[in-house]
């Protein structure tokens, strides 16, 4: 084999290594985003003490594609979902039959599915009715897939200051991604605390009252000693004389 000859295969060689090296590279990246793209894992509400309120609500769309309203947005089904069929924002309005301390929020969108139906800019807002509704969150999403949470850290109620207390709720969907026109949403629950709930085992401060009956009869004679010694001392004054068996013992 001449110089030129092994040259040219050493080059070649050269090349099939960077080609390995970058089809490696598009292997990773593509594992990191199937990573990256699985749906967002959320804590059952029920290790917290919540329960689903929704059944409190009466749920609005401001438009909707037929076949695809608030029966298929509210029926527990992922496969089906509300689509909107009108101009943005897109309004989901909750009415609650009655004054509700909510405590968690979570709705189900998937980009893989949906993609450019997939919302990418929200707003939450709640009031006392629709005319006074004030924002109290704001969500920015980049490809989501599985169930997001609303924060509802500082909105006020409670003593940790993380209940929302609502009469009417609002989802308002201001854009989508790829600048989309209509939106799916494919689910919604509301949570509250659950009253009912089995609250974690505390440790027994529970007090031994064994020797309180003890405690209570000795401070009992204890007043009897104290009153008849007031007796006595006035029956000295007085001249009057004590039985025998009130008088103090004498030892002999």
């Amino acid at each position: 084999m001449s110089q030129g000859q092994y040259d040219d295969e050493e080059a070649s060689l050269g090349e099939n290594e960077d080609i390995d090296e970058n089809a490696a590279d598009n292997c990773d990246d593509q594992v990191e985003e199937v990573q990256e793209e699985e749906p967002l894992s959320i804590m059952d509400p029920a290790v917290f003490g919540l329960k689903e309120i929704s059944n409190l609500g009466k749920f609005t769309v401001s438009s909707h594609k037929p076949g695809n309203g608030v029966e298929q947005l509210r029926n527990d089904e992922l496969t089906s979902y509300w689509q909107s069929d009108g101009p943005q924002p897109h309004k989901l309005t909750i009415y609650f039959v009655k004054r509700v301390g909510i405590r968690d929020i979570r709705f189900y969108v998937d980009y893989n599915e949906d993609e450019s139906y997939t919302p990418t800019k929200i707003i939450f807002k709640s009031g006392t009715s629709e005319n006074n509704l004030i924002q109290f969150a704001a969500m920015n999403m980049e490809s989501p897939v599985g169930w997001q949470q609303v924060p509802l850290t500082g909105v006020g109620g409670e003593p940790d200051g993380n209940t929302l207390v609502s009469w009417v709720l609002q989802m308002q969907i201001l854009e989508n991604h790829q600048n989309g026109k209509d939106t799916h949403l494919r689910g919604i629950k509301i949570y509250a605390f659950d009253a009912d709930a089995v609250q974690p085992t505390e440790p027994d401060n529970s007090v031994d009252t064994s020797g309180l009956a003890e405690n209570q009869a000795a401070a009992r004679l204890d007043d009897i000693a104290q009153t008849l010694a007031a007796a006595r001392l006035e029956s000295s004054e007085t001249g009057f004389s004590l039985p025998d068996f009130m008088r103090d013992a004498e030892i002999r």
